[in-house]
């Protein structure tokens, strides 16, 4: 089933992410001009912005030598969590060597004051503690299915529901901030239990407890966070997608092409089933999984991929044996990925494609 997201261009932050898929491809072909364009355009649309986003931004202007946006760009990631410490990554450099480095260190205090202020500790500590029984439920080692872990789990959900209608979704999850891994994991144990339920009838209808369960709604009501601009799509996805084996935002997979001597996403599916997840995905503000997308692997050794040595070797494999050849594929890959230290692309966010499992080959 289809996901459909509807809203104008202000309230619909959808198109915010799609924007910001174009700023992250742009980056990945180092056109770090055009992506800074497209950052400054949809920042300048919406108000709602996450650090990543930001933090991408600022060091595109790094890269472009413009020092005075990188500064502006640097002021609202003090306000979003970063501290001085988190400049010093090899990424501002030359922001640090910039005549704008001694301007922007001089409102850093009061920029980290306001951030500071901004903090509710009281909420922090209200979410962390329901992280932490959350961990303790997590590793008794129930699992989901059993009516006695699933009734904790639910009380756990049922809490959080009565937190997100006093507080919605707490504004730390915009910015660099360690509960924000935390505070997405209570979301998924609530997933995991509703999924399991779904897919197993003989536990669902073995007891009205599933009906409570679906009764808090939090798929209907993520969805909304995240077109008001909340929470991101992966926030969302993998949330709502953990148990669930029917998987409606797919699972990247490779596309090796040795005739094409290409590397691109991929889903080894029918097309009709890949076009249907990539509407959901692209509804959610995620890359489609295609070809089209796939300069996104540039940031990993997959960029890298060694056609040439592998092509060279597999004109001397006399084997009939498919192994043989999958053989010499994985040496290769291996060296590849073994001499795959660091990308100039990993001064950015943009998106964990090194460990891709699933590869499929074409052209043998």
């Amino acid at each position: 089933m289809g996901i459909s997201i509807v809203g104008n261009a202000q309230e619909n932050y959808i198109e915010y992410h799609k924007q910001v898929n174009q700023a992250k491809l742009q980056i990945t072909l180092e056109n770090f001009e055009s992506a800074l364009v497209t950052y400054q355009t949809v920042f300048a649309q919406y108000p709602k912005h996450f650090y990543r986003d930001v933090h991408n931004a600022c060091v595109c202007a790094i890269r472009c030598e413009k020092y005075s946006e990188a500064e502006t760009l640097a002021k609202e990631l003090v306000v979003h969590g970063y501290e001085l410490e988190d400049f010093e990554q090899s990424a501002f450099d030359a922001f640090r060597n910039s005549n704008k480095w001694k301007s922007f260190s001089s409102e850093y205090t009061s920029l980290r004051k306001e951030y500071e202020e901004g903090l509710n500790v009281g909420l922090r500590n209200k979410y962390y503690q329901l992280f932490k029984e959350d961990q303790m439920l997590a590793s008794s080692g129930g699992g989901y299915g059993t009516l006695k872990n699933d009734k904790d789990f639910l009380e756990l959900s049922i809490r959080l529901k009565t937190y997100y209608e006093l507080d919605g979704i707490p504004n730390y999850v915009h910015n660099k901030d360690t509960l924000n891994l935390k505070y997405w994991i209570l979301y998924r144990h609530y997933f995991g239990m509703k999924n399991n339920a779904d897919n197993h009838p003989e536990i669902k209808e073995n007891s009205n407890l599933y009906k409570s369960v679906d009764a808090l709604n939090w798929q209907t009501i993520l969805l909304t966070e995240l077109r008001n601009g909340n929470i991101e799509p992966q926030f969302y996805a993998d949330a709502v997608v953990y148990h669930d084996p029917t998987r409606p935002f797919g699972k990247p997979a490779l596309k090796v092409d040795f005739e094409k001597e290409k590397v691109s996403l991929f889903m080894n599916m029918k097309e009709e089933e890949r076009n249907e997840i990539n509407a959901n995905r692209e509804a959610i503000g995620l890359f489609a999984l295609n070809e089209e997308n796939s300069d996104i692997l540039r940031t990993s050794w997959y960029g890298n991929y060694p056609f040439q040595q592998i092509n060279d070797s597999l004109k001397r494999v006399t084997s009939s044996d498919p192994m043989a050849k999958l053989k010499v594929i994985k040496k290769y890959e291996a060296d590849a990925k073994s001499l795959f230290q660091k990308s100039s692309l990993d001064d950015f966010f943009l998106g964990d494609y090194k460990e891709i499992k699933e590869t499929h080959f074409f052209g043998l």
